[in-house]
């Protein structure tokens, strides 16, 4: 409806109502209309994410952000198919199809992208748990210092930036390019141990207890890392209520009950069991990491 008919209509009913019921009802009329015509005009916009379900962690912190808009409704929906993260990147940048990708923070990844700098597991995946062979349960009990820490040789994929972190803070690590080969190649002592994240220590070792190898007990390696939510690099708007939605949260305390709800298990684990941390730099995290907002990191020790 033009804006101009709109505006008749409404001072159409207000005479209308002035004449047959009142100045009172009058308003109460006038009240409706717009209240109804600003509902019916809201805009809904569907925001497409990757995967095929919109009922685990990301996607649900998703629609919860975009929740707090009060100018726009928005419909958050999967993709509908599971496909490798690069083409996730791709679909973006070209705007196809695609409005939001979550993962981790890389300098070609916010050169290419538009990054929401707000990290979605308060940096939970730069916590990591040796897995090491039964009978090295023992292997960090003297590792007390960087220098220490060198003399042992890791395993990663070849490709994970994990891996370039590692050799950037002087450790040799030896490079697998089957990742399931990775526990094989430990098992049988080609290299020392193989950290992995807090969030898949536990089923990473229930998949492979055949194999000769066990949870380190006393330590745990840490270093910072972001895991953000990607728009296309020109949807500022989208970025701004996502990032917006996303404070609030934090403020009114819904983002650390959902994170809690979805972690909470393996942080209280981690807590508890009070290990040693080894912490190392992370050169490749870009400096727009907002490191110096304590609330927004997760704290083990």
């Amino acid at each position: 409806m033009p804006f101009s008919r709109f505006i008749h209509e409404i001072w159409h009913v207000r005479l209308k109502s002035q004449t047959q019921y009142g100045r009172k009802k009058s308003h109460l009329a006038l009240l409706l209309i717009l209240c109804s015509k600003l509902a019916y005009s809201q805009e809904i916009q569907t925001v497409i994410f990757p995967g095929t379900a919109n009922d685990y962690y990301y996607s649900l912190l998703l629609e919860h952000a975009l929740s707090y808009n009060k100018n726009k409704r928005y419909h958050v929906q999967p993709l509908g198919a599971h496909i490798p993260k690069d083409r996730n990147f791709e679909l973006l940048a070209s705007d196809d199809g695609l409005h939001v990708v979550f993962a981790g923070s890389t300098l070609e990844r916010e050169q290419k992208h538009r990054a929401v700098h707000f990290p979605l597991l308060k940096g939970l995946q730069g916590w990591c748990i040796p897995l090491v062979r039964r009978n090295q349960l023992d292997l960090f009990k003297n590792v007390h210092n960087l220098e220490a820490f060198k003399k042992l040789i890791p395993g990663q994929y070849h490709t994970w930036s994990d891996t370039e972190i590692l050799e950037a803070n002087g450790l040799t690590v030896a490079k697998g390019s089957d990742f399931e080969g990775l526990f094989g190649m430990l098992s049988k002592g080609r290299f020392d141990y193989f950290p992995r994240s807090i969030l898949e220590i536990d089923q990473d070792y229930l998949n492979h207890k055949n194999l000769n190898i066990a949870i380190e007990p006393s330590v745990i390696i840490h270093y910072p890392t972001a895991f953000y939510f990607y728009v296309n690099k020109d949807n500022h708007d989208l970025a701004k209520v996502i990032l917006d939605g996303l404070e609030t949260a934090l403020l009114d305390g819904s983002f650390n009950k959902l994170f809690m709800q979805y972690f909470g298990e393996q942080v209280e684990k981690v807590i508890n069991t009070k290990r040693r941390i080894i912490e190392l730099a992370n050169p490749l995290l870009p400096a727009t990491a907002p490191l110096g907002r304590s609330e927004l990191w997760l704290k083990l020790n």
